[in-house]
């Protein structure tokens, strides 16, 4: 039964987990991980949507 035999590295490393984007080279994954997903998303404000003093 497989139940707690890791997955491969091949398919997860050349695969993004947040965004699905596929790579051909596993450091080519973790340069982009940590380019693209490191950083705090930004808040997106609309018109009238910040609070008045």
């Amino acid at each position: 039964m497989d139940l707690f035999k890791r997955k491969s590295k091949t398919l997860t490393d050349l695969e993004c987990k947040i965004c699905h984007m596929k790579f051909s080279d596993p450091e080519r994954t973790t340069r982009h991980m940590i380019k693209a997903h490191s950083k705090p998303q930004k808040n997106n404000r609309q018109i009238g949507s910040a609070k008045y003093r």
